[in-house]
Formats: C-alpha cells, sequence, structure tokens
C-alpha cells in the first residue's frame, strides 16, 4: 500500500473529524479582526488532500496549496475539477519554497510543520515571509509544544462510505536537547472487507510557547499576534488549563 501520503482517499478520512465550515468560520474572523490588509488569496503549507480547498472557494477566496506529496497533490487537483475550480498547486519543501505571486494568508494544520531543527524552522519563516504580504496573517494549528515532550499517543475510529479507518498516532522522543521526536500515524484501513495497514514516520521538532515567542520577536518581518485553545478566540491560551488543538496567529510586518 506504499507510504501514509501516497494514500490520499483513507488519509482524508482518517482526519475527516474536523468542521470545516467552523473552521474556515475562525480563520474569517482573525481576517477581521486581526488582518491589515484585505485577504482574497489564502496558501495551505503542507495542504494534503486540500480539505479546506472547497469552502474557502465557496467563499471566494482564490487556493493556493503546497506539499511534498504528488499523490496528495493529484487528489486535490481532481477535487478542484470536480467542482470546477481554479487552484494553484504546488510541488514543494514547506521548508524552502517560493511562489510566483505573494498571498494574503498563510496557514499549516494538524501540526504539520515538519521542521527537524532551529535552522530549517527559520529558513521556513523566511520562505513564509516571501510568500505573504506585509499585513497579512500566518496561522499555525498545534504546532507549538505546550506540553513537556514525552512519550504518548492518540487513536481514533471512522467510518465513511463503508471504509472504516481507525488512526493511531504516537511519539517517541529522540533527543530532549535537540528537541526532536519521531511521529508514527498508523492507519488500520477496512475498504468494504479488504484490509490494510498504512504506517508513516516523520521526524518533528518541539517548539515552546515561551521559545516560540523569543523566536518570533527576533525576526524582522513578523509579529506575535496571540494564542487562542480549541481553535476558539474566546479561550486565549494564558487562560487554558489543558490544550486541545490550539492555533497561535502571526502578522507579517
Amino acid at each position: 500500500m506504499s507510504g501514509l501520503y501516497d494514500n490520499p482517499k483513507y488519509y482524508e478520512i482518517a482526519f475527516s473529524f474536523r468542521d470545516i465550515p467552523a473552521e474556515v468560520d475562525v480563520f474569517e474572523e482573525c481576517f477581521k479582526r486581526f488582518s491589515l490588509i484585505p485577504v482574497k488569496s489564502v496558501l495551505e503549507l503542507g495542504c494534503g488532500n486540500s480539505p479546506h480547498m472547497e469552502e474557502l472557494i465557496k467563499r471566494g477566496y482564490q487556493y493556493n496549496g503546497l506539499d511534498l506529496s504528488q499523490a496528495m497533490l493529484d487528489y486535490s487537483r481532481e477535487k478542484a475539477l470536480r467542482i470546477g475550480a481554479e487552484v494553484n498547486l504546488i510541488h514543494a519543501n514547506m521548508i524552502d519554497f517560493s511562489l510566483d505571486t505573494t498571498v494574503d494568508f498563510v496557514y499549516v494544520l494538524l501540526g504539520s510543520l515538519y521542521v527537524k531543527s532551529t535552522s530549517e524552522l527559520l529558513t521556513h519563516f523566511n520562505s513564509v515571509g516571501q510568500a505573504l504580504k506585509k499585513g497579512g496573517l500566518y496561522l499555525l494549528d498545534w504546532c507549538i509544544q505546550y506540553d513537556p515532550l514525552s512519550e504518548g499517543g492518540d487513536s481514533w475510529e471512522i467510518e465513511r462510505d463503508g471504509i472504516k479507518v481507525k488512526t493511531v498516532v504516537s511519539w517517541k522522543v529522540i533527543n530532549r536537547v535537540e528537541q526532536t521526536f519521531e511521529e508514527t500515524i498508523t492507519l488500520e484501513v477496512n475498504d468494504h472487507g479488504e484490509k490494510h495497514s498504512i504506517v508513516g514516520k516523520e521526524i518533528k521538532r518541539a517548539i515552546y510557547p515561551q521559545e516560540f515567542l523569543c523566536f518570533v520577536s527576533g525576526l524582522k518581518n513578523f509579529e506575535f499576534v496571540g494564542w487562542w485553545n480549541n481553535w476558539d478566540l474566546r479561550q486565549p491560551l494564558e487562560q487554558a488549563n489543558k490544550t486541545d488543538r490550539p492555533i497561535a496567529l502571526v502578522r507579517r510586518i
């Protein structure tokens, strides 16, 4: 069955627990409150199967998606063709990339910021800074580690169109000094009786809250805006006892 990102249909089912219209509502509330420019174009980093693409296009935005997986981009392109939408899909690494034109808003979701070192993080923000217009926002979903780096995991099951997918996510500490850990995502698939086990492993660098603030303050072209719990702008993280899908927002200056 090859790798995790070579199976976009199963991956899409696995992570379909999200309320996409509600999340786009949060995007738009962020635009209204914090963007210094009108938002007409968006860029999703690590776009995968582009789950927000259709909703964003319905609301009049121009969609750009960037991913390292050609299979995911092909799947997103087929989705765009089905709805008759013109989109810009870019095959590139989110660490070091460039666009032909700048965009008004950038986002990365579900902890998909795959940097392994501080230098890669710096290169990533330099790339985002070149792609994002001044006054525009960059939203990061679950990309900051608010709890100490430790072993752990989570699992859930979703069924759609007769296909059952059990997802198991686990984390293994590699180096506490370098703040690196291995994330393993396993999809146990039952596709109308045909069973598959699909595994993906990635090395990631944990980014801690105060470190993130210090990092952003050292950048010449970004400023920190805020962070909130559970995609809710009424729940600033400073008041949260437990974090769940926290989002952070920075602005291009």
